[in-house]
């Protein structure tokens, strides 16, 4: 009798010309049963019902976002295979991204059959991450700070990143789905947690670590 098991996965981004062109490749490689969601909080509420083999995430999105995302699916089931897929290649976030339950991490400049494998060996429950990324040398200052960093919350630390590149209140409030007051609260509170007297630091400390350009 033929095996007609067929690998679940659930595909998490926002943008769904992005999710098609993923679901292309991943189609072409091999017979999975494919699940679309374009925000964390839907992938954290079909989860349970959909039982996906591998759940593979963007970081940045609107609501929740992507690490919140690793980390609520990972408390629902310790044994989720979370594959993040990102445009950041920044040690940060992959440290992030891993302590928040992940096991693989491909960034979206990854050729084509760097994702096909990663989503292999993330469903066979191997750890999986991108050469780009592989290669990347670590710095000392980059682990000071990251431990400095570690104080604050996943959406604190997406916050942190926007307001870091320049981005206003409005703006941040607009992209993230989140009212002005609410993103003007979490700036407070990264400006207190990193002892911050200004956008300034935070920019610096972020180029430091590489999560902005200079």
């Amino acid at each position: 009798m033929m095996n007609t098991f067929k690998p679940k996965l659930l595909l998490v981004d926002d943008h769904a010309i992005v999710r098609t062109g993923f679901r292309y490749l991943l189609e072409s490689d091999a017979d999975y049963q494919i699940k679309e969601v374009n925000t964390a909080e839907e992938a954290c509420n079909v989860y349970n019902d959909f039982k996906p083999d591998a759940v593979i995430m963007d970081l940045i999105m609107p609501g929740m976002g992507g690490l919140e995302g690793v980390r609520h699916i990972q408390a629902k089931d310790n044994h989720a295979k979370v594959l993040v897929l990102s445009m950041r290649d920044d040690p940060v976030y992959v440290s992030r991204a891993q302590k928040a339950g992940a096991i693989g991490y491909v960034t979206k400049r990854s050729a084509p059959e760097e994702l096909t494998k990663a989503v292999s060996d993330i469903i066979k429950g191997k750890n999986y991450v991108s050469a780009d990324i592989s290669n990347i040398d670590s710095k000392t200052n980059i682990q000071t700070d990251e431990e400095k960093m570690n104080c604050l919350s996943e959406r604190e630390f997406e916050v942190f990143c926007l307001l870091a590149e320049g981005r206003t209140v409005v703006s941040i409030s607009n992209d993230l789905h989140l009212s002005p007051k609410t993103v003007s609260n979490h700036r407070t509170r990264i400006m207190h947690k990193l002892h911050a007297e200004s956008i300034v630091e935070l920019t610096r400390l972020a180029i430091r670590n590489g999560l902005i350009e200079p």
